[in-house]
């Protein structure tokens, strides 16, 4: 199931990104046009843990070794033997590789498998001309017209051809549009997105002409959430430069 967190904070406190990580006279990327790992859905195998997220530790015939654990809000864990190891941003197929690593020291070849128990970390934020700007948790695949239904549909003076989807760090984010209007009245599947942890969505109230002032317009009301989140600040890794100029 994929559950559905709303803040009573409203829409003013959710995005704060840095003007000159937009980036200058580079055009954003419609998502029809983005590189195909961008608009497909994450393998389980490529989900990178987070602060909250719970995960289950074996190791064959190691009894004392098997654990079920949480992992901490500053991203850790504390494991017998290892003691204290970052996890947060690491894949599953990682934190084997990094435990076996760290387990050999004590046992020869040992055999060890993590399982994800419970998601908490796989959020993505849905604002503006939403009927509930939200945080939504990601426990399985969720495409941007799901997100968007989830916050509780488009209001009317949503402008939806050029929806902004956020990748990345805020310092260096990627931007790309994606005409949801064409996916409603067309079928258009070109348009269509899956969404990543961390990923933030805007649906503006009018045509975006130019994506430097658009941020200028929002940064200062919409910074506090996300420039306070840790688990945003944890979960959040990678960006390509970000770009500016106008949306069509």
């Amino acid at each position: 199931m994929r559950a559905m967190i709303r803040h009573a904070l409203p829409l003013a406190c959710l995005l704060a990104l840095p003007l000159e990580a937009v980036g200058k006279g580079a055009r954003p990327v419609n998502i029809a046009n983005a590189d195909a790992a961008v608009r497909k859905v994450p393998s389980p195998a490529e989900f990178q843990l987070g602060p909250g997220d719970k995960i289950a530790i074996r190791v064959w015939r190691h009894d004392d070794l098997d654990m079920d654990i949480t992992i901490a809000p500053d991203g850790s864990i504390t494991y017998p033997l290892v003691g204290r190891i970052v996890v947060a941003g690491k894949t599953y197929p990682q934190l084997v590789a990094q435990l076996s690593e760290a387990i050999s020291e004590y046992y020869q070849n040992p055999q060890v498998t993590v399982n994800i128990l419970e998601l908490r970390s796989q959020k993505v934020f849905v604002i503006g001309e939403v009927t509930a700007p939200s945080v939504l948790q990601l426990s399985n695949e969720m495409s941007i017209l799901e997100a968007l239904t989830l916050s509780g549909g488009i209001n009317s003076a949503a402008r939806t051809n050029n929806v902004l989807l956020i990748r990345g760090e805020l310092e260096q984010p990627e931007l790309y549009t994606v005409d949801v209007q064409s996916i409603y009245a067309k079928g258009n599947t070109s348009q269509m997105v899956y969404l990543q942890r961390g990923d933030i969505v805007v649906v503006p109230t009018k045509t975006i002409t130019n994506v430097s002032r658009y941020f200028k317009e929002v940064q200062g009301t919409l910074s506090p959430f996300v420039a306070g989140s840790a688990i945003y600040r944890n979960a959040t890794t990678g960006g390509a430069q970000g770009t500016s100029s106008a949306l069509d």
